[in-house]
């Protein structure tokens, strides 16, 4: 393994996430922007909960079974082409925004839904054309064969 066989994303998904949503959270305890009526709210969050639940275990499944890596600091040794990845390439970042609505419609709150479209465009351009760049110079023609086969997002 060489230091640089990694993707050299800006900042860890899951913090990055994670910001987004305290970001969002906070500007709600602020100034709440509710949506939705209780218990629909509850309903809701459940349903997006259990679908982000199952898109991400399948995606780790998956990449576990494939023998590489989930860190992005580390090397990618196969690229995933079944289950999930056969309609994203990005399940898990996916299912990152399904959790977002999830805890959107959980806390009631717009704000959070409102940072969906800011995250998308950070792990666009920070994390994913660095991983896409990546996989393209690792895996070459085999990587673009994938790429043009299966969408980024859906």
């Amino acid at each position: 393994m060489t230091k640089n066989d990694n993707p050299s994303v800006i900042a860890p998904p899951p913090l990055i996430f994670l910001s987004f949503l305290a970001l969002g959270y906070f500007l709600n305890r602020i100034y709440p922007l509710p949506f939705l009526q209780r218990p629909l709210n509850t309903i809701v969050s459940a349903i997006f909960f259990a679908y982000a639940a199952l898109t991400a275990g399948l995606a780790f499944y998956y990449i576990k079974k494939s023998g590489t890596n989930i860190n992005t600091r580390k090397p990618t040794n196969a690229i995933v082409t079944h289950s999930v990845y056969l309609y994203s390439r990005n399940p898990i970042y996916l299912s990152m925004v399904i959790l977002l609505i999830a805890f959107a419609s959980f806390f009631n709150s717009l704000w959070i839904l409102f940072m969906i479209p800011p995250f998308m465009i950070v792990i666009q351009k920070c994390v994913i054309e660095r991983e896409e760049r990546y996989l393209e110079n690792k895996f070459g023609a085999e990587y673009l064969n994938y790429k043009n086969r299966v969408r980024r997002w859906l």
